[in-house]
């Protein structure tokens, strides 16, 4: 029997930044933090022939080539020895919800089936979701799973940097009690949120390319302040990263979110921010008077999500 976790995230700054249609000609910055919050995948070895899966539906195949769930079939294609098998996986949080879900699923998933790590890993499941399922995602959610922590990731042709952050004892603390996140309701495909920037990339539009160099900058600016412990920069550039974000695409950021991030902030947040692709999903707050913004968020029928920071990325348990 082989069990596998690996960490959701919080992307900090940067994200977009992290796709190949990007990062082939400008470099990619990411500012990712990996949380408490898991996928799970168990695998057992079978007595009958084929595959018996568990996801959020039930399989039952004989052929590798029929399973339904798209990263489970191209992870058996890439790494199945052929041995029949029972799985059952599961996550902390429901799919599409901006925390990374998928990529964490690959990992998970390259994970149990070859039993690779570090950087083989990482880079093997972004082959699973860009290469074989030509998924419009980008690099940030493997590398988080892989490696855990709070890290600057700089993407640029043919390689991935990970820097792990030494964080002042202001940011850690501020990490577990000021960075609340809510749950918006709803869920979307982050590749079908992220094609018209991938499609206006590659035609060469200049309007994109110059968003995308503003997020890399704020990704670096908001790293150099969690590094410094200056909070109050971390919340404004936090705003101005979201207004970067929707003057990107209008999809990324719908009329309701915006108005509970309004909330959010005139309830006691100093800088607000939905993760992921956008569209729906996490909503990320600084908060300067925590529990009048946890009081205002639970009126308006947004949970919060407490989390802590994992440090220990993808791991066999």
């Amino acid at each position: 029997m082989i069990a596998v976790r690996a960490p959701l995230r919080l992307s900090l700054g940067g994200g977009g930044t992290d796709l190949p249609s990007f990062f082939a000609d400008e470099e990619g910055f990411v500012l990712s933090a990996a949380i408490d919050k898991h996928v799970w995948l168990l695998i057992s070895t079978g007595f009958r022939e084929g595959l018996r899966l568990k996801h959020l539906a039930w399989e039952e195949v004989e052929d590798a080539g029929e399973v339904e769930h798209p990263i489970l079939r191209a992870a058996l294609a890439e790494h199945w020895n052929g041995i029949p098998f029972e799985l059952a996986s599961i996550a902390d949080v429901p799919a599409g919800t901006g925390l990374g879900s998928s990529g964490a699923y690959a990992v998970c998933a390259v994970r149990a089936l070859a039993g690779l790590e570090g950087i083989e890993l990482a880079e093997a499941a972004c082959r699973l979701e860009i290469d074989l399922l030509g998924r419009t995602v980008g690099k940030q959610d493997q590398y988080a799973a892989v490696y855990g922590g709070v890290n600057a990731l700089t993407f640029r042709p043919g390689s991935v940097e990970v820097r792990r952050l030494a964080l002042p004892e202001a940011s850690a603390e501020a990490l577990r009690e000021r960075f609340l996140l809510f749950y918006t309701g709803g869920s979307r495909s982050a590749s079908e949120v992220l094609s018209d920037q991938v499609n206006r990339t590659l035609a060469g539009d200049a309007e994109v390319r110059d968003n995308l160099l503003r997020t890399a900058s704020l990704a670096r600016e908001t790293c150099a302040a969690l590094e410094a412990g200056d909070l109050a920069a971390c919340g404004e550039l936090m705003n101005r990263s979201w207004e970067n974000k929707r003057a990107r695409s209008a999809a990324m950021v719908p009329a309701p979110l915006a108005d509970l991030r309004d909330l959010a902030l005139r309830r006691g947040g100093s800088g607000a921010m939905l993760m992921g692709a956008g569209g729906g999903g996490f909503l990320l707050v600084l908060a300067e008077e925590p529990t009048r913004l946890r009081e205002a968020m639970d009126e308006a029928g947004a949970p919060e999500l407490p989390f802590g920071i994992d440090t220990e990325g993808c791991v066999a348990l």
